[in-house]
């Protein structure tokens, strides 16, 4: 068994090496032989509103029964002469959570993917409100403006009508982006994507192998290129991009044959990723984006500008601050959904549909 002093030193080594790796690209930047990394441009706010939509849910199986919360929050800054001017929100700056009850023909798997499900389909709806409610210029999501493929049941599942509705509420949110010219982002809070890594393993780096670069260079980048394989983009990232820096743009997969990705149709070949680095102390951000691919560049350079401007407030942490208070507004506390359940108890009285799993009661 490994000590900790053993694995600290493991880990030490593995940092060491991303280190290193991203020394070397730097340095070949500098030559002028690679261009892994674009610094941001300054952008000045004005006359931008910028929305920002976020959700929050709880959700708890019992018995015979399932309880779902949630709700979703749409904020909308407006800016004059560079500053924050107003602050609009819709529903409102508190709405009332809404409670979705499901019976016990739902498994624990198709349950907890209904409960994601949920959640998107309130925010995604928000989304769309608010575009109508606000007019933005840029619109902002929480995570991701891709479903995440483990938020996709099996066709068979109980879940599987509400996931084609989540669809459908996509694209029509891709739609209506592009027909009123709306930059669409989503802000990955913590991603775990390796997308930019693979690409530096399967094509960056054995380009650059045959590059006229030193002797020494070549070596050292031989010598780290396996760290690739183990490492998350933020975690890469967060040692080759200084503050103020981007990443180059890469396709959101490397086929559109994924599952999703197909039931996105069109919209599939419209999706992008770029890393930006926008704190001193914190990792990346990675950014997703809808674009035309003629106009990827400029939709790419806008995105980066406008994110890194809303999200360099704090050397800690890095995220757009329409995000945080979004979030801070839909968020919900634990105790919210046991509130719920206390109410429906009281009117049902002791029904064994809400009575607690016997893993939650266990003594011991």
């Amino acid at each position: 068994m490994e000590s900790v002093e053993d694995i600290a030193a493991r880990l030490k080594d593995i940092e060491q090496k991303r280190e290193l790796l991203a020394k070397c690209f730097k340095e070949t930047d500098s030559a002028k032989i690679t261009k892994f990394k674009f610094p941001i441009s300054p952008v000045n706010l004005n006359g931008i509103k910028i929305c920002g939509v976020d959700g929050g849910f709880l959700k708890k199986e019992y018995h015979g029964a399932g309880l779902i919360l949630r709700r979703a929050v749409a904020v909308c800054f407006e800016y004059i002469d560079g500053r924050l001017a107003n602050a609009k929100y819709h529903p409102s700056k508190k709405p009332f959570p809404e409670p979705i009850v499901t019976g016990p023909e739902f498994s624990d798997y198709d349950f907890n993917i209904l409960a994601n499900l949920s959640r998107e389909e309130v925010e995604l709806k928000t989304c769309l409100e608010a575009i109508e409610q606000f007019s933005p210029n840029v619109l902002v999501r929480d995570g991701s403006i891709v479903l995440h493929p483990s938020s996709m049941p099996e066709q068979s599942s109980k879940a599987y009508g509400k996931y084609k509705e989540i669809i459908s509420l996509m694209k029509e949110l891709y739609r209506k982006c592009e027909e009123k010219h709306i930059l669409l982002v989503g802000a990955v809070e913590d991603s775990k994507g390796k997308r930019y890594c693979n690409i530096l393993m399967q094509e960056a780096i054995p380009a650059l192998l045959k590059a006229n670069i030193t002797v020494e260079t070549l070596k050292r980048i031989n010598d780290c290129k396996d760290v690739l394989e183990n490492t998350t983009d933020t975690l890469f990232l967060y040692n080759l991009l200084n503050v103020g820096e981007r990443t180059a743009v890469s396709d959101y997969s490397k086929t559109s044959e994924l599952p999703i990705l197909k039931d996105m149709e069109e919209y599939s070949r419209k999706l992008f990723v770029l890393y930006m680095k926008a704190a001193e102390f914190d990792r990346p951000l990675r950014i997703d984006f809808l674009a035309d691919f003629e106009k990827l560049d400029e939709t790419a350079e806008k995105a980066a500008t406008i994110i890194f401007e809303i999200s360099k407030q704090n050397r800690m942490y890095s995220y757009p601050s329409v995000l945080i208070e979004a979030d801070a507004r839909a968020k919900l506390m634990e105790d919210d959904i046991f509130h719920f359940k206390a109410a429906l108890a009281e009117k049902l009285g002791r029904n064994p549909m809400l009575f607690d799993l016997r893993r939650d009661l266990r003594p011991f």
